[in-house]
């Protein structure tokens, strides 16, 4: 039992008097040379995720992961009173969160993966439960419209939202009248008895509330178009305030709204760069004013909410690490005075009450620490490290890097070498990211940190085609795949070679999903450059993951079909390009040593996937290379078992290449 001491190695925050000076604290002490660390200290899921307070201050709940086992735990702020709420194997269901919704009553958020014929899908329910694991509601959803086809149970019914000040309620959007249209009602946690309070008008999918627990604005699809809407009393008629074309995009995005229910904030385009706004929703002709833009990185985040969940006080982005942005003042000095206790890290109150804090802290060299920030006496101690295994001295320190490419663009990358290098010895991964619409960021990777222990440099670069660097270069990379995406990272190995960072005999190239299609393309493409490779559930034939995305069984098809159409091209019309640039087809041009791996629960890449390129690699004569089927894993190996056999499995293959 993991019991939560709040008053261990304090660090005190002194001089308050003037928010500038820096207090002192005690440094961490130094170990010695860091030596190898078990695959388990990385790979093994965050021992504590999600701790909170309850409603009162007097409690907090957490989930704890422990041999592949998770748990949802209660206990009072001194470690006492502890109760084991809620368990599961992983196996059935997995807990994805939970909630407060008074001080003795949580909501807790489960996943199941299902499937319909060979449609993989994942399923959410919820369930209520005391504190103390009493009172336990399973059924506390019911789909009672009997008008609902036999084949729908609705898929998501666990959307919900606390209400202010109903300790008995909350709101919760399902669709059991139509599928894909949630109405909104309020819900009793306790009986599961619920009410209609706002009907959907047969097109919205999301729904956002304003601090008086109603739903004022939805965000719905219609044909391939984007509509959002808004009233601002229940009685009133649906109002739109924007309407664009899904499939091009550069429509706002909804991000909630802060104390006064007239201004909704959203993000929207500021200089090719998405930036935060707001807008007056009850003023004749509603305008933007501008809050916060980034002159470089894309504002794609979410608010910070004031201690009582009732003003919007900052915004939450990736930078070129984690960064937190504040146009409230207050927030600012408070904010200062945690971030100069704590160095080098992203510093985030996730839950407070009467100015006491649980924070979340964690950098590029610094797993994620949970703290105790008592505001009133002003000092932070620690709660529990997730990551008890690894130290921030036994840890390797990315830096940021810059490149050009062959044709001019300016690529930011993350390099992160060995804490102790062996001199001279250029060892080498090239790290591409997922998505490929996403991002790395300077931040803890315990992918990377596992590699660099091992002796290993790593690279990661964002290519063009990552999100978070404006609307121009994300959309640079459609249509690209294989190309000058692929160029991109080519021209990273040849910049890392140039700057006598890397041995050319000495490089491997890792990547999951579409960095794995990355890992594949290079060994195909420019065999020369790589020593080995490791791909875990790799894109293989564009074809069929254009025909995926256009699968007229997923709800929003016509989007769907046209965002895929215009990301990757015309299955018809670009079919040689589509051929030209998928691995499967590109077998016989792989010859360097090889690690396959695919889980077959996997809902975003099949598995056939994996499954067709090993074929095609034993049918084109390539001997040494490795194909490890997961057999109840997922995309994002979320079980701690399946991660567990990967790394482990990816561990022993690079040292064979070192």
């Amino acid at each position: 039992m993991i019991r939560l001491m709040m008053f261990c190695s304090v660090l005190v925050i002194c001089g308050c008097q003037s928010h500038h000076q820096k207090p002192e604290i005690t440094a961490e002490s130094a170990l010695g040379k860091p030596g190898e660390l078990p695959v388990k200290a990385f790979a093994a899921l965050p021992l504590v995720q999600q701790l909170s307070l309850s409603p009162d201050g007097n409690f907090v709940a957490f989930l704890q992961n422990t041999d592949g086992k998770t748990a949802l735990i209660t206990q009072n702020r001194g470690g006492k009173d502890v109760h084991i709420v809620l368990t599961s194997d992983n196996e059935k269901f997995r807990i994805r969160s939970y909630e407060w919704v008074n001080s003795e009553r949580l909501l807790v958020r489960v996943w199941y993966p299902e499937r319909r014929g060979d449609l993989k899908y994942i399923e959410t329910r919820m369930l209520a439960i005391n504190r103390d694991g009493t009172e336990e509601k399973a059924d506390l959803i019911r789909i009672e419209n009997t008008l609902v086809r036999r084949d729908n149970n609705s898929q998501f019914q666990d959307n919900f939202t606390v209400l202010p000040d109903d300790p008995k309620h909350v709101l919760l959007a399902l669709d059991q009248r139509v599928l894909g249209a949630p109405d909104v009602y309020k819900l009793d946690v306790y009986s599961g008895d619920k009410e209609m309070v706002s009907g959907n008008p047969g097109y919205v999918r999301s729904w956002i509330y304003d601090q008086q627990g109603r739903a004022r604005v939805g965000v719905g699809i219609i044909g391939t178009n984007v509509r959002i809407v808004h009233r601002m009393n229940e009685a009133d008629d649906w109002h739109t305030v924007a309407e664009f074309d899904g499939v091009k995009g550069g429509g706002p995005q909804p991000l909630g709204f802060g104390d006064d229910p007239d201004w909704l904030y959203l993000l929207a385009d500021y200089q090719d760069k998405a930036a935060v706004f707001k807008t007056n929703l009850n003023a004749p002709s509603a305008q933007y004013e501008l809050v916060y833009a980034d002159p470089k990185y894309d504002v794609n985040g979410e608010l910070i909410f004031s201690a009582d969940k009732k003003r919007a006080i900052g915004i939450d982005y990736k930078a070129e690490s984690g960064k937190l942005v504040y146009w409230d003042k207050e927030a600012q000095q408070l904010q200062l005075r945690i971030d100069e206790a704590l160095p080098h890290r992203t510093n985030r109150i996730i839950s407070s009450r009467n100015k006491q804090h649980v924070l979340i802290s964690s950098g590029a060299a610094y797993p994620p620490v949970y703290y105790w920030f008592d505001e009133n006496k002003n000092h932070i101690s620690i709660v529990i490290r997730t990551y008890p295994d690894l130290k921030p001295s036994q840890l390797a320190r990315p830096e940021t890097v810059h490149f050009k490419t062959r044709d001019g663009l300016n690529l930011e990358g993350y390099l992160t070498r060995p804490r102790n290098p062996t001199p001279g010895s250029g060892r080498t991964i090239i790290f591409p990211h997922g998505g490929p619409w996403s991002r790395d960021a300077n931040d803890f990777n315990f992918w990377t940190q596992l590699m660099a222990n091992r002796g290993w440099t790593v690279f990661q670069l964002n290519f063009r085609g990552s999100s978070g660097f404006g609307d121009e270069f994300e959309k640079s990379g459609f249509q690209r795949w294989g190309l000058e995406m692929q160029d991109d990272i080519t021209d990273g190995v040849q910049w890392l070679i140039k700057e006598k960072i890397a041995d050319p005999a000495k490089i491997c190239i890792v990547g999951g999903s579409y960095g794995g299609y990355a890992a594949l393309m290079g060994l195909a493409k420019t065999p020369e450059l790589y020593r080995c490779g490791v791909s875990l559930a790799p894109v293989t034939d564009l074809v069929e993951l254009l025909n995926h995305w256009s699968d007229m069984r997923f709800l929003d098809r016509h989007l769907h079909a046209g965002q895929a159409e215009a990301r990757l091209g015309n299955w018809w019309s670009d079919r040689s390009r589509l051929k030209a640039t998928s691995p499967i087809n590109l077998a016989d041009h792989i010859r360097t040593p090889l690690l396959l791996a695919h889980g077959v629960e996997d809902s975003t890449v099949d598995v056939s996937h994996s499954r067709e390129m090993a074929s095609a690699l034993e049918s084109a004569g390539l001997k040494d290379f490795q194909y490890l089927e997961l057999e109840d894993a997922d995309h994002h190996l979320s079980r701690e078992q399946d991660r567990l056999q990967f790394f482990q499995a990816m561990d022993n293959f690079l040292r064979k290449y070192q």
